[in-house]
């Protein structure tokens, strides 16, 4: 930022590991895009997940998504597969997305770094249409699916053919 140079890419599974509960995330407040109202972020998070109502999800990990989110409103991207990438990271992430577009800000997409990326990322894209039909918010129907790790010619090939 300092020179000018847009900041883009998404977070280390380190990171998402280093919080566990609300004391890691201790500066929760964001201004709104439009009225630049300061809220509560987290609250907006809270809600929105509870809200989703798709069952448990790793606390520390929606909470590590919220404190990036908080800091990148309009980039946030999500690694989503440090724990459970179907039943806890994308459904944070949509928390998180839900929560940022109710303040005005738009969510970019994940990124899926390991496991079977072409299923996930078909899987995702599933729970993806599902919030955006259940919230009336078709954006959330385009969400990026970013792919990560050791992709080569073979591999980004495969993943092509299994759209």
């Amino acid at each position: 930022q300092l020179f000018g140079v847009p900041i883009r890419g998404t977070h280390a599974h380190s990171f998402i590991s280093a919080f566990s509960d609300l004391n890691d995330f201790p500066e929760r407040s964001i201004k709104t895009k439009k009225e630049q109202k300061e809220v509560n972020f987290w609250e907006f998070v809270d809600t929105a997940r509870n809200d989703l109502n798709l069952g448990p999800t790793n606390e520390g990990e929606l909470i590590a998504f919220a404190a990036y989110a908080r800091t990148f409103p309009e980039e946030f991207i999500a690694l989503v597969d440090t724990y459970d990438t179907l039943s806890s990271g994308v459904i944070n992430f949509l928390a998180v997305a839900i929560a940022l577009h109710r303040l005005g800000f738009s969510a970019v997409g994940i990124r899926l770094d390991s496991g079977d990326l072409a299923y996930l990322s078909i899987e995702a894209r599933k729970l993806f249409i599902k919030t955006a039909e259940k919230y009336n918010i078709p954006e959330f129907k385009n969400f990026k699916i970013i792919a990560s790790s050791d992709l080569n010619e073979e591999i980004i090939i495969s993943l092509n053919q299994r759209r």
